[in-house]
C-alpha cells in the first residue's frame, strides 16, 4: 500500500505543472485587453494573451527570476521581473498616443480611382499545399506572415482586404491584419488604424473578404506597403501532430511574402506571394 501511495504521488509531482498567470488591462478603463504581446527578451520568446488578456507562463521551462515585457498596439510598454509562484498577476498598461492617427482630408478635385494591389487570382501558378502549420510550442507565439504590395504614391484609402484560403486542418484560428510602412523591402513602422480581426475555421474554403471601409485606413505617399496577417489564437485537432492553413502559393513576379515567428527576429523576404489583395480608392 505504501508503494502505491509512493508511486501516486510520484505521478502527481511530475504531472503538475508550476505557472504564473498574467491578465493584462487598461490602466483607465480597467478592462481586459485581448491579443496583448507577452515577450521573455531572456529567452528569445514570444507569446500572445486570449481574448481576457490571460497567458500562463510554464516557470519549469522560464526559469524565475523572469524579465517578461508586454507590448499592445495604442498602450505604453510595461517591464516586469516574476520573482515568485504568484498565482495571478495584473499588468496595468496606460494607453498611449499610437492610435492616434494624422487627420487625412482628400482633395476635393481629385479623381477617384478604385484600384487593386496584390494576386487577385488563385489558382495561377500555384504551388498548392501547407501554407502555415501550427503545434501546442507556436500556437500561441503571435507568428505572422504577410505581403509586400506594390501600391502607387497617391493618397489611397483601404476598402477591402480579400484573401484565398484553400483548407485549415485545425479547429479555428482567430487572426488580425496590420498595416506597415516598408523601407528596404520590409516592413517598419505600423500605420495606426483600428483593429481588423477575423476567423478561419477548417470549413473555410475559398475568398474570405473583409471590409474595411469604414475604418478610414490611408495610406499616404508610398509606393509599397505591406500587409501582415498576425496569428492570435490556434484551437488545435487533438488528434494530429501539426494542423495547417493551406493557401496556393506562386512565384512573384512584383510582390513579396515576409514572415517571422517571434518578435526577437526579423523579418524573412522570399519573392513569392499567395492569393491575397486589397482595393483602395486612389485619389489622383
Amino acid at each position: 500500500m505504501k508503494n502505491i501511495l509512493l508511486i501516486l504521488i510520484t505521478v502527481f509531482s511530475v504531472t503538475v505543472q508550476a505557472q504564473v498567470t498574467i491578465q493584462v488591462l487598461d490602466e483607465e478603463s480597467k478592462e481586459n485587453i485581448e491579443f496583448a504581446s507577452i515577450l521573455l527578451p531572456d529567452y528569445k520568446k514570444s507569446f500572445v494573451t486570449d481574448e481576457k488578456g490571460i497567458f500562463a507562463i510554464d516557470t519549469d521551462q522560464y526559469k524565475l527570476p523572469l524579465k517578461v515585457l508586454i507590448e499592445q498596439f495604442g498602450f505604453e510598454s510595461k517591464e516586469i521581473i516574476l520573482q515568485n509562484n504568484t498565482k495571478l498577476y495584473n499588468i496595468y498598461l496606460d494607453p498611449s498616443s499610437e492610435l492616434l492617427r494624422e487627420i487625412i482630408i482628400p482633395p476635393k478635385n481629385a479623381k477617384i480611382k478604385e484600384r487593386t494591389y496584390g494576386r487577385t487570382n488563385e489558382g495561377s501558378g500555384k504551388i498548392s499545399g501547407q501554407f502555415q502549420s501550427y503545434d501546442e510550442e507556436n500556437k500561441d507565439t503571435g507568428l505572422r506572415f504577410g505581403m509586400i504590395l506594390n501600391t502607387n504614391n497617391k493618397l489611397k484609402k483601404i476598402k477591402t482586404v480579400h484573401w484565398y484560403i484553400t483548407g485549415a486542418d485545425f479547429k479555428k484560428a482567430v487572426y488580425s491584419i496590420e498595416f506597415y510602412e516598408v523601407e528596404n523591402g520590409k516592413p517598419t513602422k505600423r500605420i495606426p488604424h483600428e483593429d481588423i480581426r477575423f476567423t478561419i475555421t477548417n470549413n473555410t474554403i475559398g475568398w474570405n473578404i473583409i471590409n474595411v471601409d469604414d475604418l478610414d485606413i490611408y495610406i499616404d505617399g508610398t509606393k509599397k506597403i505591406a500587409a501582415i496577417i498576425k496569428t492570435l489564437k490556434v484551437e488545435l485537432k487533438s488528434n494530429t501532430e501539426k494542423n495547417y492553413l493551406k493557401t496556393n502559393v506562386g512565384f512573384a513576379t512584383a510582390n513579396a511574402i515576409v514572415f517571422k515567428d517571434s518578435e526577437f527576429e526579423d523579418w524573412q523576404k522570399i519573392p513569392m506571394n499567395y492569393p491575397f489583395y486589397i482595393t483602395v480608392d486612389s485619389y489622383e
